[in-house]
């Protein structure tokens, strides 16, 4: 005898109202029971929508880590700085690559005729010393520009419409630019025109619409909710399982939410101390823009999935996020009604 997901949730924000404020961990753990809970109670052939299930004939492990023909030239791997090094792939050899950095983000994006964004990377630093080896081992490919919250803001948005390396590449030749994004750049990404459309953005939507179409609810290995992870997303849940910013689950769209999600350039690490700010929780608190975005984005991707990740991070954990005064950073009670 099954359970509705509504009763479930029901269930779930019941108890987590009777757990003490302070017990983070306890809270953290309900988010993984609701995934797992979800995973073996709900038949194949449940049509309840939006929280429809299809579980396909085969489980994947292996994310989409870019395609053949993506180019690679790495930088010095012997002290690599950053949460996930620096891959160095890119689409081709002729193109323009520019570095931005704003707090513990540093974005490598790579530039084709008439400042067409071709690709993206964005790297996440541990902090202050980290971001500045990085930078260090970076000004060989260009100068590195510092920009301000709202311009990397601004560039990760276009950057989540970018597929890049990400892209198979099948069929195409070398100088097709596959999901291309138009913009104008003069210095700084805050410069930055609105993101192009036009038929190469129409076709790299309908790829990501494609990615997680097919993947069901739980597309991807159930192996990953042992780790917290929503299965078909390698970037969903309590931490990451991906291997580089280019690897993707599955569900490659709602990927891209949680990805730029976790690479929000101001938040405070878990059991960490910064802005003058203690964040003894098991969650990172992000910067509460960065949690709007990934509230929107879950949103606009309206899959099973997505709300699946709406409903545990927004309703169910509520985690806090980092809001501006005058008088300096404080935490926010997180954003409620997805």
């Amino acid at each position: 005898m099954t359970m509705s997901f509504r009763r479930l949730m029901s269930a779930m924000r019941a108890a987590r109202d009777a757990l003490p404020i302070a017990d983070n961990l306890l809270k953290s753990l309900l988010s993984v029971v609701v995934i797992f809970c979800i995973a073996v109670s709900s038949p194949p052939s449940a049509s309840a929508k939006p929280f429809a299930f299809s579980f396909p004939a085969g489980w994947s492990l292996a994310g989409l880590v870019g395609g053949a023909g993506a180019r690679s030239d790495e930088p010095d791997r012997r002290d690599p700085a950053g949460v996930k090094p620096y891959t160095g792939r890119r689409v081709g050899n002729d193109t323009l690559r520019m570095i931005y950095y704003h707090d513990q983000t540093v974005a490598v994006v790579e530039l084709g005729p008439e400042k067409l964004l071709l690709n993206c990377e964005l790297i996440e630093t541990y902090d202050e010393d980290d971001t500045n080896r990085l930078l260090k081992q970076l000004s060989r490919i260009n100068r590195p520009l510092e920009v301000t919250f709202s311009q990397m803001i601004k560039l990760m948005g276009q950057c989540q419409q970018v597929e890049g390396v990400e892209t198979k590449h099948k069929g195409r030749g070398r100088n097709s630019v596959p999901g291309g994004v138009r913009r104008t750049l003069s210095q700084e990404p805050g410069s930055a025109g609105e993101a192009g459309a036009g038929a190469g953005a129409g076709a790299a939507r309908a790829r990501l619409d494609a990615g997680g179409a097919h993947a069901g609810l739980l597309g991807g290995s159930p192996l990953t909710l042992l780790q917290g992870i929503i299965p078909g997303t390698k970037w969903c849940g309590t931490g990451d399982i991906a291997t580089n910013y280019h690897d993707l689950g599955a569900d490659r769209r709602l990927d891209r939410c949680c990805r730029t999600h976790d690479l929000c350039p101001t938040k405070v690490r878990a059991f960490s101390q910064r802005y003058n700010l203690t964040n003894n929780s098991l969650y990172s608190k992000s910067h509460c823009t960065c949690d709007d975005m990934l509230f929107e984005c879950l949103k606009s991707t309206n899959t099973s999935a997505s709300h699946l990740m709406g409903h545990i991070y927004f309703n169910l954990v509520q985690v806090p996020c980092l809001v501006d005064l005058p008088a300096g950073r404080k935490f926010r009670d997180a954003k409620q009604g997805f």
